[in-house]
């Protein structure tokens, strides 16, 4: 098992397959954005999601950014380990009241518009 750094991504691989892959964004010299976490089906996700999961947390903080996170899986993960050195303040909540909810797919028309 392998993890390879390319500008914005993280991957897992094995015999040249890939297993799970991170991406982010860098903003700017002082902020980055995880943007996605990948596993592929029926492959260990907690354990490969941690492990790239923990070497960007590696890289964002030898490279001195702030973070701000968009993946699901990656909030949990930093709800349950909190790098508040690393990570923004104005995090959006996964759970909960205040949580972004999924737009529908399929608006009703109003009249009007």
């Amino acid at each position: 098992m392998t993890i390879t750094e390319q500008p914005g991504q993280l991957s897992i691989t094995v015999d040249e397959q890939l297993l799970a892959r991170l991406h982010y964004l860098p903003l700017s010299d002082s902020r980055w954005v995880l943007e996605q976490l990948f596993v592929r089906p029926n492959q260990p996700a907690a354990e490969l999601a941690e492990q790239l999961i923990n070497r960007f947390t590696k890289l964002a903080t030898a490279a001195n950014v702030t973070v701000n996170v968009l993946d699901p899986y990656a909030k949990r993960y930093f709800v349950e380990h909190p790098a508040p050195q690393l990570l923004a303040a104005n995090q959006l909540p996964v759970t909960g009241a205040a949580a972004i909810q999924p737009v529908a797919l399929h608006l009703e028309h109003v009249e009007g518009e």
